[in-house]
């Protein structure tokens, strides 16, 4: 039986540089300009982990470490714990969009579907170019049976970044179940 794909994946490590960086550096726009333009696929995989690296980079030390031990309590499924932390990320600072993204991810490992989705919103406030939170979106209503809507989530999330295979592949998956042809 075909599963659709996980949802967001880890690509840059908690512990880079303490940098602050975020949805608001000046890189990303020249990065996701590079991102619709490469047609190489190794290129567009290296702008897509520089995205996420950048994405992950906070300043407040304290809130670096509360992601990091949320991402660990969430990987080894405590997820009380991982609330927790994450929870203290988004209210220490409501402005980093990957705070609300990984809790987002959480809400979705925890089957609270709702909640997932209201944190992606706020995700695509802060940074309407996520792609990792549109592809999450998508496997949340895939998840609550809105294939349709699915569909679009996933079809938005490539036209931001059209180098993930994860969004096609699911794309593909929901069409076939759904009787249709083509992505």
């Amino acid at each position: 039986m075909r599963r659709l794909l996980a949802p967001w994946v880890l690509v840059a490590a908690l512990a880079a540089d303490p940098a602050f960086a975020d949805q608001a550096d000046s890189r990303l726009d020249s990065l996701f300009g590079r991102l619709q333009t490469t047609e190489v696929p190794a290129e567009g995989a290296r702008i897509t982990r520089a995205i996420w690296g950048i994405w992950f980079e906070i300043e407040d030390e304290e809130i670096a470490n509360l992601m990091a031990a949320g991402e660990q309590a969430m990987q080894v499924r405590r997820y009380p714990d991982a609330l927790a932390k994450f929870d203290a990320v988004v209210e220490a600072a409501p402005g980093y969009a990957e705070g609300w993204n990984r809790r987002a991810t959480l809400y979705y490992m925890m089957g609270e579907y709702d909640a997932s989705i209201a944190d992606v919103d706020r995700v695509l406030e802060l940074e309407p170019r996520h792609f990792g939170a549109l592809s999450g979106l998508g496997q949340i209503f895939a998840a609550k049976g809105q294939p349709e809507a699915a569909i679009e989530a996933f079809e938005y999330a490539l036209d931001v970044n059209p180098h993930m295979p994860g969004p096609r592949l699911n794309i593909e998956y929901l069409r076939e179940r759904l009787g249709q042809k083509d992505i």
